[in-house]
């Protein structure tokens, strides 16, 4: 396993990442011109976010990151019957804990809506979440089986099975929503059913690529299993680190509700848009490098470990940073093209470019944690990026109460990015620590020449932007394309001029 390897799964990912993001952009904009920054889409982000919660939990999240470093140990140390047992009772456990989990809270909810009478705005909320709650048997089986397929260094459909979600997103906009009645507190309904059966098809796909493997997943009930009891050991810290992340929102949504109708809106577009170039690079990269991570600790080969981390991190360099810098540049008329109409008013925009302002100054440190944080599973070391998480959590609450009297919800962003750059930094001296020189000369040298070349590209695409025409949508959304091309040329041609190592990052890319 090379970085070409790794450069070129990152494409894979980010090409199939890419397509379900233009989706999931679209989805964005016809969401924003039918709910707006309205209660009930309010009302609907925060329902949304309690499945979300235990699908992280379940699925993508604390869960996949004990689960593969321990599968690809038995998949290449150890006999891959074994392996396949062990996938086995893991789906055997899940199952029994999603039923619990989603039939439970159904009942709780039900029982709570007939012995209480809540405000309409909770008493929508929490319909929204007995629905929703299905949503997360789904995503979370369909986690393990992308956590395998990954583990075999199938990346290809594990990254299309968002593109799914997006789809009977949209088609719910269209085709659903109007069948419910005029009000959006009906309207809402339709998207519900389009998350159901979106995540329903998530699944489904994962099940082609697993049989044409040989892969069969079957009840099996031997709990006793040494891998189920080494990834419990892994998961707990894991779970941990999931609450913390959760606090964090929880406590953005509790302070964002201050600032009244439309604030939490605001912060989920503005985040939406950050984002994209996140989620088609940056997740897209870290998704890539774990199996490569845990392989290479697996076989004790450290110093390859170090060449990969270090090739990732100036890999994530060379296209986050020049992402940020186009954001908040161009990040008020991209806004208006995409959300500005029906429902989404002028001063959506405005409360929206405020936060996307803030969120896109840590989008390195999203991505960077997400490169450094695998290394520490890799090595079944779930405990340290916990701890640090908590470091981070707090820092960010206490931030969050001082930023946001002068910036309303901006500065709930700016803390979020704050608290993340904190977390980046404590990850990598932690790591540096345990295993030496990570090439940070290099990388901090790397880090440097492409800031300077993305903030001189962005000078460019301010100047550009300001001297083209903005009267429709077209015009709009050609002086946009015209300023981000023009953008990557100078981007390109000042880099390669500070000798920020343009070459070697894109012919790994594109090598064959």
């Amino acid at each position: 396993m090379s970085t070409k390897s790794l450069a070129k799964s990152t494409l894979g990912i980010s090409s199939a990442t890419f397509l379900s993001r233009i989706l999931g952009l679209l989805r964005d904009i016809f969401s924003a011109r039918l709910f707006g920054t309205t209660a009930v889409w309010d009302a609907f982000l925060v329902a949304f976010m309690i499945p979300n919660l235990l699908r992280r939990l379940l699925g993508e999240g604390a869960f996949s990151n004990s689960f593969i470093p321990v599968f690809t140990e038995y998949l290449y140390k150890k006999d891959k019957r074994e392996a396949k047992r062990l996938a086995s009772v893991i789906f055997t456990l899940l199952i029994i804990i999603l039923i619990t989990l989603v039939g439970g809270g159904i009942f709780l909810i039900n029982l709570l809506l007939s012995k209480i009478s809540f405000p309409p705005k909770i008493s929508l909320i929490l319909q929204l979440i007995r629905f929703l709650l299905p949503y997360v048997f789904f995503l979370s089986l369909a986690a393990l089986l992308m956590g395998i397929l990954n583990s075999y260094k199938h990346f290809a459909t594990p990254a299309l099975a968002p593109l799914f979600l997006n789809i009977f997103w949209l088609l719910s906009l269209f085709y659903l929503c109007p069948r419910f009645g005029e009000s959006l507190e009906k309207r809402i309904w339709g998207v519900v059913i389009g998350v159901l059966l979106g995540g329903l098809f998530q699944l489904l796909i994962q099940i082609p690529p697993l049989l044409k493997r040989g892969f069969f997943l079957k009840l099996n009930f031997n709990f006793s299993h040494p891998g189920l009891k080494r990834i419990g050991l892994l998961i707990l810290p894991g779970v941990l680190g999931l609450a913390v992340t959760q606090i964090n929102i929880g406590v953005d949504i509790l302070l964002g509700l201050f600032w009244g109708s439309g604030a939490i809106s605001s912060l989920w577009y503005g985040n939406r848009l950050m984002q994209f170039p996140l989620g088609v690079f940056g997740i897209a990269l870290a998704t890539a490098v774990l199996p490569h991570y845990s392989s290479y600790v697996a076989k004790r080969e450290f110093s390859e470990l170090k060449k990969m981390l270090s090739f990732a991190l100036r890999m994530e360099f060379f296209i986050i940073l020049p992402a940020t810098i186009g954001l908040i540049t161009l990040r008020i008329p991209i806004i208006k093209l995409l959300f500005e109409r029906g429902a989404f008013t002028s001063l959506s925009t405005s409360r929206t470019a405020n936060t996307l302002l803030f969120y896109s100054l840590g989008l390195f440190a999203y991505a960077g944690v997400k490169i450094i944080a695998p290394v520490f599973y890799s090595f079944q070391d779930t405990k340290t990026p916990v701890k640090i998480a908590i470091i981070a959590m707090l820092a960010n609450i206490g931030l969050n109460l001082i930023l946001m009297v002068p910036l309303r919800e901006g500065g709930l962003a700016l803390a979020t990015a704050l608290s993340s750059s904190l977390n980046l930094f404590l990850l990598f001296f932690i790591l540096r620590k345990r295993l030496g020189n990570l090439d940070e000369k290099r990388i901090g040298y790397s880090f440097i020449k492409i800031l300077f070349s993305a903030i001189i590209m962005g000078i460019g695409c301010k100047f550009i932007a300001s001297h083209l025409i903005y009267s429709s949508n077209l015009t709009a959304l050609l002086s946009i394309l015209v300023s981000i091309l023009s953008g990557v040329i100078i981007f390109i041609i000042i880099a390669s001029l500070l000798k920020a190592e343009v070459r070697e990052i894109l012919t790994k890319i594109l090598a064959k």
